[in-house]
């Protein structure tokens, strides 16, 4: 089992961050693509990514995910290329749908409607495979017509493509032209434009099983991921959050004191999952976990292959 931190706070300091997940042993480390939240503001994808990746030296780096909706499928390729070489090919190329309305709106672009984001988004995952595989593009499709006849500098190896599918839609056009899935376990409580937290709180965990289910079916080795939004704590703020999920629902063992989230992360191999995105509400949650996820006592665990899924 792998666990990647993700970085979605503006008051921490990238570079010094994540030269903290690595030592702490940290498989990966990521950005979000948010302008702000009802919460707060984001750094910028890009510039964060970058000041990851200088400041570390073998922790792999990515972004959790680039919105399709901000970025034109050739800029996120020729950023992520120039990342790859950044990073010394530790790169990993994380592409999103994009899926909150507000501030596309209050910046003056369309939210559009959930099939118009699937079906861009699908064109994009094309556009993105083609130039990282062959550098050059021919593409005509029904939201984009792109023809590129040379990108990079390439690196000798490309990053690998990474992609969060959560519809029947997206994972049959989508799942073979990714080397990572991560399974978008919240899509059913986003696609709406918003997150609903009340609806978070009740997912049940056969939802997670059905995606991954429908995600084996067209691919059965594609290596999976699950974002896991989480409070850790055992404090009264987060009992007071805790309080609005249910403790048998997906996200529910996520939010309480660290030996319970691990716990609940580590379960996550029963359901075939390899990696564990941890995005957290609190930023002091990544140093609560990491001695229930790393260290001597727990590295045979971590050796441990991922189960099948039932």
């Amino acid at each position: 089992m792998e666990f990647s931190a993700n970085l979605m706070s503006p008051t921490l300091a990238p570079g010094p961050w994540a030269a903290e997940r690595e030592a702490e042993g940290w498989d990966v480390v990521t950005v979000a693509d948010h302008l702000w939240t009802s919460t707060r503001p984001y750094p910028h994808v890009w510039v964060t990514a970058t000041a990851l990746a200088t400041a570390t030296r073998t922790i792999r780096v990515g972004t959790a995910f680039a919105n399709n909706l901000f970025r034109h499928p050739v800029e996120f390729v020729q950023a992520s290329l120039a990342l790859q070489s950044v990073s010394g090919g530790r790169f990993e190329a994380g592409l999103g749908a994009g899926w909150a309305q507000l501030e596309m709106e209050q910046t003056g672009r369309p939210f559009p409607p959930p099939g118009e984001r699937a079906g861009r988004y699908l064109e994009a995952l094309r556009i993105a495979r083609e130039l990282f595989d062959h550098g050059e593009v021919d593409f005509v499709g029904r939201w984009y017509e792109v023809h590129v006849p040379r990108i990079g500098p390439r690196p000798a190896v490309p990053p690998p493509l990474v992609g969060s599918l959560g519809g029947p839609r997206t994972i049959r056009g989508g799942v073979g032209l990714l080397d990572r899935v991560e399974v978008k376990v919240a899509s059913a409580v986003t696609s709406g434009g918003g997150l609903d937290l009340a609806a978070l709180g009740r997912l049940p965990v056969s939802h997670a099983r059905r995606l991954i289910a429908e995600i084996r079916a067209e691919r059965a080795d594609v290596p999976l991921s699950v974002f896991a939004l989480c409070r850790v704590g055992d404090d009264e703020a987060t009992r007071a959050f805790a309080a609005g999920f249910e403790r048998d629902s997906f996200y529910g063992p996520f939010m309480g004191p660290a030996a319970q989230v691990a716990e609940a992360m580590w379960g996550l191999a029963e359901l075939g999952v390899d990696r564990v995105q941890v995005s957290p509400f609190n930023d002091d949650a990544y140093a609560h976990l990491a001695p229930h996820l790393f260290g001597t006592e727990v590295s045979r665990r971590r050796a441990t292959p991922a189960a099948s899924p039932a």
